[in-house]
């Protein structure tokens, strides 16, 4: 059975249409009518029906382009034409256009393996990227999107189908949109957004897609959460703080005494002191408050705690509260920020507290702290929290608080000169340490080990002969351990002879008033006069100041008068530093 070609062309799903060399219509079939919307006349001008198909195809007979495939656009749907030449004896006689949908032959092309399986993979990408992404039109419609891109701004994907990306900016999602300027510049583009709605920081990059003509045909935009990574850059920021401050102000020293030394301790007082300190240390409790007169070691015994404690390999920070002005102190122990003050650093600076964080900090003479820092002190140990000079950004730190004192903290109380709410926090775990003259068991070993140390330093081979010997156990130290190690290292250093007779200077042995004392007052049995009161009281201020002072010049200090009027005075009484 034969069928007809005609029967063939009126049931083919492709359009077939013929044309002669001028143009003009000579066949279409029923589906080449159907692409164009129109019932087609034999010998009509094809421009008539389809000004831009005509156009095309008459061009390709003139200039000979066989096989040519255009697009183009009819009444309801896109069309795609393949225009095939008739050629008779090298005369080119019309043409033929082969014409189909475009939306069918995208929805045949799906079905095909290779084309499926793209097609997949692309899905598969965009839904299950970690990377928010966008592809939009040349005028910022959104073609495609993921919902990791959709998340990061708080919508759903189906709102944002057929949306224009400017309408993320106007209506006060975003900061400002990307695609519009990558359209206008026709560049690739990377900036940082901001999402009004949800507080969040997200990194954009836009690349620009070309067609043929130099015309953007889509936009691809990939968006990362910086949010995250902005909190990561402020935390590094402290810690570079941090590590500077520690670079600058402290050292591995504040623990070489305690490596290079020994805790010398014969006296039960003593025992008994280092036993409780032990305790503490190993229970890693805080709010250790350390009383003890001037020189008895009770920052050598702060180090004591930390080596001891678990937290012996982090950091032990010490300050003294008496060494710095008001101000200064409380910038050093809690921070500030950039420009908080005049002559802050641009950068800011992490205070001591932060730099204790997991280790110890230790506050020396706590007595002297200004009574605006202990209100910042308090809290700190109320909730663990402390707030940088000008910062408004609480920062939690845990360390071990050690504080000290040679002060009467609750005679301060009274005064109003300390909070008693302080007193009671810091006082949690109260340790006295006894002074030397309450532990002399201690005094001839603690002298023995300055006089090794201090030999080697100084490249000396010094001696304590049985008469120094006694007169150390004689002493009463009131400057306690710091007194007896600068008597050492005095007798060491200025000392010609290797055995050392006369270890205590003689006007620290006239503290004590004795027979061979050369005090030239009347005794009190005799009535005196204005001039004998006054020779007795200089006297004693004299003795009392020299119990605080090492030269005549410290003297000079201590008593506000010139260094010569203290070497007369001393003269005069029968006193000298040896």
């Amino acid at each position: 059975m034969t069928i007809a070609v005609e029967t063939l062309l009126k049931q083919a799903l492709v359009g077939v249409m013929g044309v002669d060399k001028y143009g003009r219509v000579v066949y279409a079939n029923p589906r080449a009518e159907e692409l164009l919307d129109q019932d087609i006349l034999k010998g009509i001008d094809l421009k008539t029906i389809q000004p831009d198909i005509g156009t095309i195809v008459l061009s390709c007979i003139k200039q000979q382009k066989n096989n040519h495939i255009f697009h183009t656009s009819g009444q309801e749907n896109d069309i795609e034409v393949l225009v095939s030449l008739i050629i008779n004896d090298n005369n080119t006689e019309g043409a033929v256009c082969f014409m189909r949908d475009l939306e069918m032959l995208e929805k045949s092309a799906l079905k095909l393996p290779n084309i499926k399986e793209m097609h997949l993979q692309f899905e598969t990408l965009l839904d299950h990227s970690y990377y928010g992404i966008y592809i939009l039109d040349g005028q910022g419609i959104v073609l495609k999107v993921n919902d990791v891109a959709a998340g990061l701004i708080g919508l759903k994907k189906e709102e944002m189908i057929g949306m224009n990306i400017r309408s993320l900016a106007d209506n006060g999602i975003v900061d400002k949109a990307l695609t519009p300027t990558i359209l206008k510049s026709k560049q690739p583009l990377t900036e940082p957004l901001y999402v009004i709605k949800s507080n969040k920081y997200i990194m954009a990059s836009g690349m620009p897609v070309f067609d043929k003509g130099g015309e953007i045909l889509f936009v691809v935009v990939i968006e990362h959460d910086m949010t995250i990574v902005k909190e990561l850059r402020i935390q590094l920021e402290q810690a570079k703080q941090v590590a500077e401050t520690i670079k600058n102000e402290l050292s591995d020293r504040n623990l070489l005494e305690l490596k290079n030394s020994e805790l010398i301790a014969e006296s039960p007082a003593m025992n008994q002191v280092l036993t409780v300190l032990l305790k503490l240390a190993k229970m890693d409790v805080s709010n250790i408050l350390i009383t003890g007169e001037s020189g008895t070691g009770k920052g050598f015994l702060s180090k004591f705690i930390h080596h001891n404690g678990s937290r012996k390999n982090d950091s032990f920070i010490s300050v003294n509260c008496a060494a710095l002005p008001d101000m200064l102190l409380e910038a050093e122990l809690f921070g500030y920020e950039k420009g908080a003050f005049t002559g802050a650093s641009d950068s800011g600076k992490a205070g001591l507290f932060e730099l204790a964080h997991k280790g110890t900090i230790f506050l020396d003479e706590i007595g002297d702290l200004p009574f605006s820092v202990q209100a910042k002190l308090l809290k700190f140990l109320d909730d663990g929290e402390i707030r940088r000079l000008g910062g408004t950004q609480t920062i939690r730190t845990d360390c071990i608080v050690i504080a000290a004192t040679n002060q009467n903290l609750e005679e301060l109380v009274q005064k109003k000169k300390f909070r008693q709410d302080l007193y009671f926090r810091l006082n949690i775990f109260p340790v006295q340490i006894p002074p030397l003259r309450e532990r002399r068991e201690d005094i001839l070993k603690i002298s023995n080990f300055y006089l090794k140390k201090y030999n080697q330093k100084y490249k000396q081979k010094k001696q304590f002969s049985e008469k120094s010997n006694e007169q150390l156990q004689a002493y009463d130290f009131p400057g306690n351990v710091r007194e007896l190690k600068n008597i050492i290292k005095n007798a060491v250093v200025i000392k010609e002879k290797d055995i050392l007779e006369k270890i205590i200077p003689s006007g620290r042995i006239n503290l004590k008033p004795s027979v061979n004392s050369c005090r030239r007052s009347p005794p009190p049995s005799v009535s005196r006069g204005l001039n004998e009161e006054l020779f007795e009281f200089e006297y004693k201020k004299l003795v009392k100041a020299m119990e605080k002072s090492e030269t005549t010049r410290d003297l000079a200090n201590y008593l506000c008068i010139s260094q010569s009027t203290v070497v007369r005075k001393l003269k005069k009484h029968g006193l000298s530093f040896e």
